[in-house]
């Protein structure tokens, strides 16, 4: 017994004249809160053991808080950082590693927009989150109870009925486009509200004369500060491009969607109307997505392929889709995020700012597209 009392303090005493294990720091740090990484055949008790001794000579704090025996061999710590140096000298010990925050994955096209150019870090700070603006879907409808808005959506007009329903959403697509604006998670003004105005049907279709009913009722009725999204289009149409210049006049500046046609989008509507904000689509690769339209309307580009966000079917349900439908969400996005930091921007000078700061020539196959990517400025 003697023996084998020896040749533990020969293995603890030992790892002072060895090379130090390595120790890493953590991006995102939780304060005196470590991983020590042991090797297979190291008796963690016995590590922890020396530890303590040391941590009680010094007066440090040192409390084991899980020990990790089937995924690995380690010990999940709180302790003073103090006591680092004297670990890593031990021969049982791999490494040392500082805790660290998680957070819920960001989709790229957050991740995207709050940088200039890639490489992704992995991280979306933006400047504002959105408090305080109002932007109005037109769209499918919403599925207000969906757990992305935290209870900031809402019905407000059924322009499919020329009357107050409940906008409910039947095909989904309203309630992406939502969560991609105001989305807790997967939104990019968190605290954005969202209203549906509903324009098209359960199979993704409606009238010109819905979209001007529900433009009409957003100039009417809208909360300011406010912005449209307009995730929709067809053929060129006068009455509807009027509509917008209209709703433009009344204070709200629309976000719209470019098409998915590989075309000019000057020659749709409302993408061609010259006071839309025309939005076309990125991928995660920084080339235009092959089915996005083009042309000198379109204004600006922003992610538009495999976009995660908020779906129909239920409160917990989420999908993946692509197209400049995603796209101008995000622009929605940035819109109320400089609202909510200064209310009173007219559509003309919110437009300026989004247009002023994107981020120029990033996105490859634009053709004759202005060469412009959406940005928004960082938190400090």
């Amino acid at each position: 017994m003697k023996s084998v009392v020896i040749i533990l303090l020969t293995i603890l005493a030992g790892g002072a004249m060895s090379e130090l294990a390595p120790f890493y720091k953590n991006r995102d740090p939780i304060r005196e809160s470590y991983f020590i990484m042991l090797k297979s055949d190291v008796d963690a008790s016995v590590v922890s053991s020396s530890i303590f001794s040391r941590a009680r000579d010094i007066g440090s704090k040192y409390q084991v808080k899980k020990t990790i025996t089937k995924i690995f061999n380690g010990i999940i710590v709180e302790m003073n950082p103090e006591l680092i140096p004297f670990i890593r000298a031990l021969d049982g010990v791999r490494y040392v590693e500082q805790d660290g925050v998680v957070r819920e994955a960001e989709t790229w096209g957050l991740d995207r927009i709050d940088q200039r150019y890639l490489p992704l870090d992995d991280e979306y700070k933006p400047i504002g989150d959105g408090a305080g603006a109002n932007v109005y879907v037109l769209d499918t409808g919403i599925r207000t109870t969906h757990e992305e808005f935290e209870g900031r959506a809402s019905f407000v007009y059924d322009a499919m009925e020329y009357a107050i329903g409940d906008g409910s959403d039947c095909r989904g697509h309203g309630t992406h486009c939502a969560g991609t604006i105001a989305g807790k998670v997967y939104g990019v003004a968190k605290k954005a509200k969202v209203y549906a105005v509903r324009v098209l049907g359960c199979q993704g279709s409606g009238t010109w004369a819905a979209i001007i009913n529900g433009m009409e009722w957003v100039a009417q009725n809208g909360n300011r500060p406010a912005v449209a999204s307009m995730s929709l289009g067809g053929g060129s149409t006068r009455s509807v491009n009027e509509g917008l210049a209209g709703l433009f006049d009344a204070g709200v500046l629309s976000t719209v969607s470019a098409g998915n046609d590989n075309s000019n989008s000057c020659f749709k509507s409302p993408a061609g109307a010259p006071q839309a904000l025309t939005v076309g689509a990125s991928q995660f690769d920084d080339i235009r997505a092959y089915f996005s339209n083009v042309g000198g309307c379109v204004d600006i580009y922003a992610p538009g392929r495999s976009i995660t966000a908020a779906y129909y079917r239920a409160d917990d349900d989420y999908a993946i889709l692509s197209g400049t439908s995603m796209a101008a969400p995000h622009v929605a996005g940035v819109a109320a995020i400089h609202l909510g930091l200064n209310p009173t921007l007219t559509p003309a000078e919110l437009r300026d700012v989004i247009l002023n700061d994107a981020t120029r020539d990033p996105i490859k196959g634009t053709k004759d597209s202005p060469q412009l990517f959406l940005h928004v400025p960082r938190s400090p």
